[in-house]
Order: C-alpha cells, then sequence, then structure tokens
C-alpha cells in the first residue's frame, strides 16, 4: 500500500466516523411529514434526499442541526 492508498484508506475512515458521531448526536425524533415530504421540524423547510439516506430518521435539516449542536437550542 502506497501513500496515496495509505491517505485515501484515512480519509475513509475519517468520514466514516465523523458520521457515526453525527447519527450519535442527532435528534431521533424524525421529521415531520409534509404531502410526502420529510421535512425539518424546526424551520418546516424539506430535508434533502441525501442527507435522509446518509443520517436516517433524522428530522432536522443541516442548519437546524448545526444551530442546535451550537447551543443555540
Amino acid at each position: 500500500m502506497d501513500v496515496f492508498d495509505q491517505a485515501t484508506e484515512l480519509e475513509r475512515l475519517d468520514r466514516e466516523s465523523a458520521l457515526l458521531r453525527a447519527r450519535a448526536q442527532l435528534d431521533q425524533g424524525g421529521p415531520d411529514w409534509i404531502d410526502g415530504v420529510a421535512c425539518c421540524r424546526e424551520c418546516g423547510d424539506p430535508i434533502p434526499p441525501k442527507r435522509l439516506a446518509a443520517l436516517p430518521g433524522v428530522g432536522l435539516c443541516r442548519s437546524c442541526q448545526e444551530e442546535r449542536e451550537a447551543g443555540h437550542h
């Protein structure tokens, strides 16, 4: 395994670790469903499908989650 392969593997592990930490910190209350669309429980904006796929059961959009983690809620 060369240096580039090692760097790629470290990046992959770092991403997986970050996702696991994010999942552990999430409010798992789930989204509000409005007309079949998953929406943020705080602001009501639709939650992007990629966020839902990466973090199943997420109930907050990225902005509201970041505010909550920063301690503004």
